[in-house]
């Protein structure tokens, strides 16, 4: 798997930020498309690498990240106050009705879990292969959907 540049949250090309407010929209369509309700939105600061919308779905909550600064879009378990574990899910009804209203790139669970070491940072500038050895991830994962300062 190939990261692209500003995987890890800085040194994003210019102009590629996403629109939170864009996103959040396609969230409330493809959550209703599936018979679901957004319940919330977090919106990254400083850390961390994601934006968080919470999507609740019966007794299921999901919680929809989007990275910061490239167009990727994780799911995960839903995290207590101050928790920095995120434990990433695969939820395919969510995804297809995500992309079909976004381009953003749903990764799954898989791909997540892949090692460090098994993907192409090629891409990643030099200040980014500085926090990666700085803050260590061991996996795919840990590396996009960060709290990294």
């Amino acid at each position: 798997m190939k990261l692209p540049r500003g995987a890890t949250g800085f040194n994003a090309p210019p102009g590629e930020e996403p629109d939170l407010g864009t996103f959040t929209t396609v969230c409330y369509h493809a959550a209703r498309a599936i018979g679901a309700t957004v319940t919330g939105v977090i919106k990254a600061d400083v850390t961390p690498s994601f934006h968080t919308i919470d999507v609740a779905q019966a007794q299921h909550h999901i919680a929809v990240l989007r990275h910061t600064t490239v167009p990727l879009v994780a799911f995960a378990r839903p995290r207590t106050s101050g928790d920095a574990t995120i434990t990433f899910i695969d939820r395919p009804d969510l995804a297809a009705a995500i992309t079909n209203l976004t381009d953003a790139q749903i990764l799954t669970a898989e791909q997540l879990g892949i090692p460090l070491p098994q993907a192409d940072l090629s891409a990643l500038g030099p200040h980014e292969h500085d926090q990666i050895n700085y803050w260590k991830p061991n996996t795919v994962g840990e590396l996009l959907f960060n709290f990294w300062d």
